[in-house]
């Protein structure tokens, strides 16, 4: 509570068009701060501020050891932003930070922005052996949300390159789930000629549950 007055003072002092110097007061408050509800408070203040120094901290704040939920406020709050160097923000942060729940939250913002960019990246993350099969699917799920023909022709380009069965069949349901030629194509295709049985089976189950 006492906190609180002291950031809404503060704030209340600052106003709007502040110096540089009242985000410096808000990092230093930051860093005294012993409680995550109080670090959440000034994650919120600093993006509302919204210059170099304050972004900077909120990048600092996600890649640190302070709890979840700090961390994830920072990362949502800087996604918020607009311009492209948001995405390479969130690209970055992806790549450094290394908390499976936290690379979730990112994929989720980087999937609802609409830059080619966000959708290139999805696509990375979906082949990449590197990452988790949890997140790779997300990425799968999240470019199949795009709509549009594109999406499938991301799709089947992902189904070809991928070897992993798991991650072909979540594909395969996502193709299912689209009405367009190609996509009905590609499952009769699978169907008829993939060399993995299992495979073959999901697809002619989702091609029955069409008709």
């Amino acid at each position: 509570m006492i906190l609180h007055l002291m950031l809404s003072g503060f704030m209340l002092q600052a106003g709007a068009q502040a110096p540089p110097s009242g985000t410096a007061s808000l990092i230093a408050l930051y860093d005294s701060a012993r409680d995550d509800d109080a670090r959440e408070t000034i994650v919120r203040y600093l993006a509302e501020r919204g210059d170099a120094p304050a972004v900077a901290k909120l990048v600092q704040i996600a890649k640190s050891n302070v709890g979840d939920d700090v961390r994830e406020t920072a990362i949502r709050r800087l996604a918020e932003r607009s311009g492209d160097e948001t995405l390479t923000l969130l690209t970055q942060l992806f790549a450094d930070i290394h908390d499976e729940d936290l690379k979730e939250t990112i994929l989720r913002r980087i999937a609802e922005r609409d830059e080619a960019k966000a959708a290139e990246f999805l696509r990375g993350v979906a082949l990449s052996e590197r990452e988790d099969n949890d997140l790779r699917e997300t990425a799968i799920r999240r470019l199949a949300e795009r709509g549009g023909d594109g999406a499938t022709t991301v799709l089947i380009d992902l189904y070809d390159r991928i070897g992993d069965s798991d991650l072909k069949e979540t594909i395969i349901g996502r193709l299912a789930e689209r009405d367009d030629a190609k996509a009905l194509q590609k499952l009769e295709a699978i169907a008829k000629s993939d060399a993995d049985s299992d495979l073959r089976d999901t697809a002619l189950r989702r091609l029955a549950e069409r008709r």
